[in-house]
């Protein structure tokens, strides 16, 4: 049986060497390792939030935020031509704040801020926690404002 094996095993040897192409005994092929590019983070999802739930919008403050909400009135200050997108009654609801360096924008693309109010609108920047006015977003740019209804 041992034999027979070994029989068997130098044959197959020897096959081997003749179907081998002649001159390559001994000649290997360089392999090296190249690991894949990793692939390209996904972009996080940034948050959807209701106007109305302050407290949360708090917590993510200083990160981007979705807020959706229905706008309770545009206030506006002829002192520093500022308009205020409420979206509550009480000083502590949360506001989205257009400064007037932002306001030739918005007006341009006919979207004047006291065309928002009592609309269903969506707004994407970040959000601020401010120790004087509360939770508010500066919007720049009237790609930020998403009508919704």
């Amino acid at each position: 049986m041992v034999a027979a094996g070994f029989v068997v095993g130098l044959l197959s040897h020897l096959l081997y060497q003749r179907w081998s192409a002649p001159g390559l005994e001994g000649q290997g092929y360089s392999v090296s390792f190249s690991p894949l590019p990793s692939p390209a983070p996904r972009p996080a999802e940034i948050p959807l939030l209701e106007a109305r739930e302050v407290e949360k919008i708090r917590a993510l403050s200083g990160n981007q935020a979705r807020i959706r909400g229905r706008v309770y009135r545009v206030g506006h200050s002829a002192k520093s031509d500022t308009y205020f997108l409420n979206f509550g009654p009480a000083r502590s609801s949360f506001t989205g704040v257009i400064f007037a360096s932002a306001l030739e924008s918005f007006e341009t693309r006919k979207m004047p801020p006291k065309s928002y109010e009592g609309r269903e609108v969506e707004l994407t920047g970040e959000i601020k926690d401010h120790p004087k006015y509360g939770v508010e977003m500066i919007l720049e740019d009237p790609a930020q404002i998403k009508v919704l209804d």
